[in-house]
């Protein structure tokens, strides 16, 4: 007994024809080393995640409907259409994509093949899911910003005579400031 599993993909909104042979779907997470200055690793640490990346292998045959050839067109104007000079983002329905939360994706790349002993065409769709940069953003008190900036101008307008001299003591700075702000940073 023969058991034919259905698997149907619509991608921009178009059902792609073709029997899909298998569908490839990896994530990645991004770890770097962090290196002391001997070049030895102290530890890893991880700092996102990479695009999922998505690949599609069909097998084309000429039906009732529409010869290999033809369906390589659809395709093709799937992945650009005249005119088109960037990439679009596409939906994508499936249930392998659906599971992993996957829902738009840009066309990345076209790849099809013929073999001259075969009746049918093979081709093979990457797809990559757009990651979304996230900013995250502090508000000032708007209070201590405004008194704070007052001070800052006050001192830059009275300048002592230590402060024009080029003495070595005036060439060293404090950084208890800035090290306050590095510690806020690395907490979060």
């Amino acid at each position: 007994m023969l058991v034919v599993q259905e698997h149907n993909i619509k991608l921009g909104g178009i059902r792609l024809s073709g029997q899909m042979r298998s569908i490839d779907i990896s994530e990645d997470a991004t770890i770097e080393d962090i290196e002391d200055d001997k070049g030895k690793t102290k530890a890893s640490q991880p700092t996102g995640y990479e695009s999922a990346k998505i690949s599609i292998e069909f097998v084309l045959e000429s039906s009732r409907d529409k010869t290999a050839l033809e369906q390589i067109k659809e395709m093709q104007r799937l992945f650009r259409p005249y005119g088109q000079e960037h990439a679009k983002l596409l939906n994508i329905v499936n249930e392998d994509c659906a599971a992993r939360g996957i829902s738009k994706v840009y066309f990345k790349k076209l790849e099809t093949k013929a073999n001259i002993s075969e009746s049918f065409r093979i081709a093979t769709l990457e797809l990559v899911d757009p990651t979304t940069a996230v900013i995250r953003t502090k508000k000032k008190k708007s209070g201590s910003s405004s008194s704070n900036s007052k001070k800052a101008e006050t001192k830059k307008n009275t300048k002592t005579k230590k402060d024009k001299s080029k003495s070595p003591s005036r060439r060293t700075r404090s950084t208890t400031k800035y090290k306050a702000k590095a510690k806020k940073l690395v907490k979060k």
